[in-house]
Parts: structure tokens; C-alpha cells; sequence
């Protein structure tokens, strides 16, 4: 695991995005994260999104580290995790 990448617990449902939220922060830079919630549900099941993100916290984490090292943050630098 990429030691400079961690990430904040400061998740929370962005009703406008239809998403999940979250930050990381990286060699000091914070940045921003998403996981639609069809992508939350297609991956994770049923359920509240905040709780299935909680549940499965490392794996969502582990996927993010993936995006901020490849670099594939869009237009506006979220990085929209997609299974």
C-alpha cells in the first residue's frame, strides 16, 4: 500500500452527484473521491449507502489508492471509482 495516501473519514451522500463522498489525502494534497451509488450497489448489494461504504471501507480505499495512482481524476479532479 502507497504509505503517502491516506484517507479521511469524512464520507458523506452527495444527493446531487448520486453519490458516496470521500477524501485522500496524498503527500499533503487533499482530494476528492466518489463511488456512485449504482457502482456502490452494483458491487456491494443492497443497503444504505453510508453503511455498505463503512462495510467495505478497505476494499472502496484499496480501489481509490488505484485511481490516484494511475491518475484518473476527471475534469473538475474527483476520482469517480467505478468497478
Amino acid at each position: 500500500m502507497n504509505q503517502a495516501i491516506q484517507f479521511l473519514e469524512d464520507e458523506y451522500l452527495d444527493s446531487e452527484r448520486q453519490a458516496v463522498v470521500f477524501s485522500a489525502l496524498d503527500s499533503g494534497r487533499k482530494l476528492t473521491c466518489a463511488m456512485s451509488l449504482v457502482e456502490l450497489s452494483n458491487h456491494f448489494g443492497e443497503g444504505e449507502p453510508l453503511t455498505l461504504f463503512d462495510q467495505n471501507r478497505w476494499d472502496i480505499e484499496e480501489m481509490a489508492e488505484k485511481a490516484i495512482t494511475l491518475e484518473l481524476d476527471d475534469s473538475h479532479g474527483c476520482y469517480w471509482l467505478s468497478i
